[in-house]
């Protein structure tokens, strides 16, 4: 694993460790190699007995490399992985765009560009056989995962307005990572809502980019807000129009066969935190014709590690949902 220290390298270190069908892991860091990892993540004092380790690309020796690096690092260390025949997991929005200059709109110029093409978007829900067969995985952001979930069974609904779709979102604190910053400290977040990056948020593009390529009219309009919680996802998606047949029945149909995606009456974030699960609420507005859903997740989890380690299930020819069968907590 590249860059354990923060709290997604945190989430994806306790899966690992739980993890009934992996042996061994190491886990690098450039500030801290040397140092114990639970002391870092102190949640596995007593569990863990190990220590971070420096990177070098030419000793690496995995069946799969995760790479929780930040956006545009990733991309200038993951070529030589790529080209040793490595499988990557990537978890950052180096490669989840296929198109080099949507991700040059939103985030740098690409280093490899190159890769892009043979990146495949690490949503198993939408794209698990390529998944089980390629090298490297862009793994999804939080927000993204969310309201794709929320959005996939829509995308051959002909009675919809696609075109203008509005994602409301809400987050908790733990979604803008683990480096100190004045924005997220307790006195400003407490009792408190703060909307950020109200337009030109790079999760919509994200959105728009893997919904387009099953329904080309796809527009969204995507808000997020922090909230006063530590963690998960609550997004709450405004569709117009007039969905032939029920709206809830297309949902259950299209999810059936899915282990990590429910289909509820209510979805709220306390019924899927510390868990790998996204539950989807579905409900339509006759008056107004407005079909609304509600999808929540864990943005640690099925938003990041979790969602990493579904795709290292499927590169690897496990049973996907192994070492991810946690039960979120009630109350």
């Amino acid at each position: 694993m590249l860059g354990g220290t923060g709290y997604t390298g945190g989430e994806l270190i306790r899966l690992l460790t739980a993890h009934p069908e992996i042996d061994s892991f190491k886990a690098s860091s450039r500030s801290k190699a040397g140092e114990l990892i639970s002391d870092s993540h102190p949640n596995l004092k007593c569990l863990l007995d190990q220590r971070f380790i420096e990177y070098e690309s030419s000793a690496v020796d995995a069946d799969v490399v995760f790479c929780c690096l930040p956006h545009k690092a990733s991309m200038k260390v993951l070529e030589p992985l790529i080209e040793s025949g490595h499988r990557v997991i990537d978890l950052s929005a180096d490669f989840r765009f296929e198109d080099e200059k949507i991700y040059r709109e939103n985030y740098a110029s690409h280093a490899c560009p190159m890769l892009l093409g043979e990146a495949v978007y690490g949503l198993p829900e939408l794209y698990r056989e390529e998944i089980r067969k390629t090298s490297l995985v862009a793994n999804p952001g939080c927000y993204a995962t969310a309201a794709i979930l929320a959005l996939l069974p829509l995308m051959k609904q002909r009675g919809l307005d696609l075109t203008r779709i509005v994602v409301d979102a809400k987050s908790g604190t733990s979604g803008a990572g683990a480096k100190p910053n004045v924005f997220l400290n307790s006195s400003e977040t407490a009792a408190n809502l703060k909307p950020y990056k109200v337009t030109g948020h790079r999760h919509q593009p994200e959105i728009d980019h893997i919904l387009s390529r099953l329904n080309p009219d796809v527009s969204v309009n995507f808000t997020p807000t922090l909230a006063p919680f530590t963690r998960g996802i609550q997004e709450t998606i405004h569709i117009f129009g007039e969905p032939i047949g029920d709206p809830r029945k297309a949902y259950e149909d299209h999810y059936k066969n899915e282990c990590f995606v429910r289909v509820v009456s209510d979805s709220f974030i306390s019924n899927v935190v510390h868990s790998n699960f996204c539950d989807i609420a579905v409900f339509y507005d006759e008056g107004k014709r407005r079909l609304v859903t509600v999808s929540c997740i864990d943005n640690l989890i099925k938003g990041a590690a979790g969602q990493a380690i579904q795709n290292m299930n499927l590169m690897l020819g496990f049973k996907e949902s192994k070492g991810l069968m946690q039960i979120p907590y009630h109350p």
